[in-house]
């Protein structure tokens, strides 16, 4: 099935069109290119602020369960969840709305970090410098029809994949830590024993 059959394909905000000249009393978190980790996920500390002219509408910003893909490389699908909800999207990226009836955005959100679907993109990128592509590929794009309840079993495996990997790198980072201040200490006892 197509994707744009059961899901909304946008384009985010062209943030010229909304953005105040100087500061403002409107303002909103705003998703830009290094605050997306390539790994799937949002980095908050790297959000910019949006000072905009006027209200926006909700369809530029960030909702639960969209899903959210870079339009330059690496391509990266990030889920929105209820912490990563009311950012402002601009017009670098492409905003999925799934209809959770035929589509998980927790699958499609697998899927399209893939490195099948990913190299899929590469080759319908634009031919320009920044290797680009179009939002109307994600609305054609072919989605292998699987019932909901398979799609949850991918989107739970993918999950808890996820949550181990996040673990396994927080680990290795305190024992990385540990291992400098351990040996940071028996160089300072050395020193003191010569």
């Amino acid at each position: 099935m197509k994707l744009g059959n059961s899901a909304t394909v946008r384009s985010g905000l062209v943030l010229s069109r909304k953005q105040a000249r100087e500061p403002s009393d409107i303002r909103y978190p705003l998703l830009n290119l290094r605050s997306i980790h390539p790994r799937g996920y949002i980095e908050a500390d790297q959000l910019d602020v949006f000072d905009a002219v006027e209200y926006l509408s909700p369809e530029y910003l960030s909702q639960v369960g969209d899903v959210i893909v870079r339009l330059t490389a690496p391509y990266t699908a990030i889920l929105i969840d209820e912490v990563t909800a009311g950012i402002v999207i601009s017009s670098n990226f492409v905003i999925i709305r799934a209809d959770r009836r035929a589509l998980l955005p927790e699958y499609l959100f697998w899927l399209i970090n893939t490195p099948t679907v990913k190299r899929s993109i590469y080759e319908n990128t634009s031919s320009n410098m920044l290797g680009a592509i179009n939002a109307k590929y994600f609305s054609d794009f072919e989605v292998p029809f699987l019932p909901v309840a398979e799609q949850q079993q991918i989107a739970v495996m993918n999950e808890l994949a996820l949550k181990e990997t996040k673990l396994l790198r927080q680990l290795a980072d305190e024992k990385e830590r540990y291992y400098d201040l351990l040996i940071d200490r028996a160089h300072i006892e050395m020193k003191r024993g010569n």
